[in-house]
C-alpha cells in the first residue's frame, strides 16, 4: 500500500515522516519518505508511547 501510494497518511512534526493508521486493526506505522520508504515505527494503538 504504501509503494502504491506514499503520501498516504498524516504529516507529523518530524519532516519527510508520516503517520499511517491501519485500519480495522489497531496499527500505527511511521515511515519516512526519501528516496525509499523507511519504516521507523510499527505499534498497537493501546501500547503507551515509550517517552
Amino acid at each position: 500500500m504504501l509503494q502504491e501510494q506514499p503520501h498516504l497518511g498524516v504529516r507529523t512534526s518530524v519532516r519527510g515522516v508520516r503517520r499511517v493508521f491501519l485500519t480495522p486493526y489497531r496499527y500505527l506505522i511511521d515511515c519516512y519518505l526519501g528516496d525509499e520508504i523507511i519504516v521507523q515505527r510499527f505499534r498497537h494503538t493501546a501500547r503507551q508511547p515509550l517517552e
